[in-house]
């Protein structure tokens, strides 16, 4: 999916006196206008229900005005006896009105511990991204944000997880979600569409359809209009959302330094703020947003584990939460690391197979003396243990465990360090850019670059 402008997450201002097709024209013109964009590419999530049949001839016939290129793409899960004719029922459907359409087949794990639906909906939602668009349209409507905001209800979310479905929300676009189901129904009569059913949208044994079929039933007999009210309080939350996401970029802010946190400002903010941040912050590195009990397990660890403790915290299959000398760190979660020995011939950067770089630069009077010995040939490797580094002249050499410890390098990031050899001897350690911690490049006493000498400066960047 192409690299997008962030654009806001509430829905553009449209008159719902408007027809649907009117309206699907005034939100498209405002987002293509808001991104600077001009015949982009569309791709509709086509599943081939009354929803996204009724979105797909309305994108069919708002294009015959105005610019954009249209495909759809419809999501085989197999978990029906009836999926091979339900795409061949969107492929003729898209045909008829000359749209390009993907059917893409997906495997849905059905032991995956989240249930089908989660399952499923992740599945198709992964194969969405993977294709190459501008935008992606979800036929979702005001009866499922209706639907989403209960079972976040039940389920106890939070503020973020009460605001249900954003109209806007970067390259994903739902344009009909103020719509009642009952004005698609119309719509679809109206052009005698014709749409597949899912049998199993009838199984109450799936939560959302519970909600669909025995709750929100039950409620519009004493509050008819409940749905549009539910929308309206999913509104209210979205701006709540917002304005605690400002709250916890200014208080990152605050108290980071690119992927670490201060431990010892963060914990002069209120609880509530810290959580809010912490949450911020997870969710800006692409993390999984922890539970209540998850948070408040973390925030035990990070604030009142013993202070050598090594404290480390999945919060992700990708990445975990780190504590050293009241900093925490988030980190990617790595393999063991594979042994390297290579040649340093010259290179001004050479990248290494966990995809850090070293980056060597040249300059005169610092660094290691390059010139001073004749056909030098410099070797990275890895730490293997028992090195040991001279960083002082007239004074003996030290273990390099505990130069690097002098140095404030956390322990993880020790065992990745690359490390450069004249032979046997380790003569340059390079700096580590972490914000915060380690130290300049460091050179073998003997090595180090006088005024007068041209040196070599080896920098590790992650």
């Amino acid at each position: 999916m192409a690299s997008l402008k962030k654009l806001p997450v509430n829905k553009p201002a449209i008159s719902k006196k408007a027809s649907l097709l009117q309206q699907l024209q005034a939100f498209l013109v405002d987002v293509f206008t808001t991104q600077q964009i001009t015949n982009p590419k569309l791709l509709l999530a086509y599943s081939g229900g009354l929803d996204s049949t009724v979105l797909l001839h309305l994108l069919y016939q708002v294009n015959k005005s105005l610019p954009f290129q249209l495909s759809a793409q419809h999501v085989h899960h197999g978990l029906s006896h009836n999926a091979n004719a339900w795409a061949d029922f969107c492929a003729e459907t898209c045909a008829k009105l000359n749209i390009s359409l993907i059917i893409s087949k997906v495997e849905v794990e059905k032991n995956s511990g989240l249930g089908i639906e989660a399952t499923a909906r992740e599945a198709r939602y992964q194969a969405l991204k993977n294709t190459a668009a501008d935008f992606v349209l979800l036929a979702h409507h005001q009866n499922d944000q209706a639907e989403t905001f209960l079972l976040q209800l039940a389920r106890g979310a939070g503020v973020k997880g009460l605001a249900g479905m954003a109209a806007v929300n970067n390259a994903w676009l739902r344009p009909l979600l103020d719509a009642p189901r009952s004005v698609l129904l119309q719509y679809a009569n109206q052009h005698n569409l014709t749409w597949i059913e899912d049998e199993s949208n009838a199984n109450i044994q799936f939560d959302r359809n519970f909600m669909r079929h025995a709750i929100l039933p039950a409620l519009q007999k004493q509050h008819p209009a409940i749905q549009t009210t539910i929308s309206r309080s999913a509104q209210h939350m979205a701006e709540a959302n917002d304005l605690l996401n400002e709250i916890a970029a200014q208080d990152i802010t605050a108290c980071s330094n690119d992927s670490q946190l201060n431990l010892t400002l963060l914990q002069q903010l209120s609880p509530a703020r810290i959580r809010n941040a912490l949450r911020w912050w997870l969710a800006q590195n692409d993390c999984d947003l922890p539970s209540t009990v998850q948070l408040k397990q973390i925030t035990q660890q990070l604030f009142f584990a013993k202070t050598d403790a090594m404290v480390k915290i999945k919060v992700s299959n990708s990445h975990s939460l780190q504590r050293y000398r009241n900093y925490a760190f988030l980190q990617k979660n790595v393999e063991v690391q594979p042994a390297i020995n290579l040649l340093w011939q010259g290179e001004a950067v050479i990248e290494l197979p966990d995809g850090s770089r070293l980056i060597f630069t040249q300059t005169l009077g610092h660094g290691f003396a390059i010139n001073r010995v004749p056909n030098i040939k410099l070797r990275i490797q890895y730490r293997q243990g028992g090195e040991r580094f001279r960083p002082d002249l007239g004074r003996p050499s030290r273990s390099l465990k505990t130069v690097l410890q002098s140095c404030e390098i956390p322990p993880w990031q020790r065992a990745h360090l690359p490390l450069i050899f004249m032979d046997e001897t380790l003569v340059l350690i390079p700096r580590v850019m972490i914000p915060k911690v380690g130290a300049d490049c460091m050179v073998d006493a003997s090595y180090v670059a006088n005024a007068r000498e041209m040196g070599l400066i080896a920098v590790w960047q992650q």
